[in-house]
């Protein structure tokens, strides 16, 4: 796992910058969601401003999804540069959102980020809800009216309109 404690870092560096190949098994996504089967490579800069962080990662790899139509494994590269900003908790109560407040994550310690963690959230973030092959991607059904149409030459799901027409 890399811990980087910023207050140290920032102490020797203006400006941190440091690549890193990190293994599947330390992502660990959720099942549900997919699998990293090789290293992903990330190249990490931190710049340090009066409310936290600034963070930028490229990050190069793939992960193995299912297809939510045909239910077929692919691979959906990974491939992004993001910018996002790094603080602290806040310490109001009630607090209100807005949409450049999308692109913040807060520490769970003062100054200590997990590099696991924030790559983990960026992969999340990337993976659609219902992640599909390829766009046009026919599906498991269509497939299987397919292969009854060359053994009957006809659809399927017409019959019963045949049967209103001759009835």
């Amino acid at each position: 796992m890399v811990t980087l404690n910023l207050k140290e870092i920032f102490e020797k560096y203006d400006v941190f910058e440091n690549r890193y190949l990190i293994p599947p098994e330390d992502i660990s996504l959720p099942a549900e969601v997919g699998e990293i089967r090789s290293p992903v490579e990330v190249l990490l800069r931190i710049e340090k401003d009066k409310e936290g962080y600034n963070v930028s990662l490229k990050m190069v790899g793939s992960v193995e999804l299912e297809c939510s139509r045909c239910l077929g494994l692919f691979e959906k590269d990974l491939s992004q540069e993001r910018k996002k900003h790094i603080e602290y908790y806040p310490r109001e109560e009630h607090l209100s959102l807005s949409p450049e407040d999308l692109d913040v994550s807060f520490m769970e310690e003062p100054d200590v980020i997990v590099l696991e963690d924030l790559v983990r959230e960026e992969i999340l973030l990337s993976v659609p809800m219902k992640p599909l092959c390829r766009p046009d991607c026919s599906g498991v059904y269509h497939a299987v009216i397919f292969e009854e149409e060359k053994e009957h030459h006809t659809d399927p799901r017409f019959a019963i309109l045949k049967d209103l027409l001759t009835g």
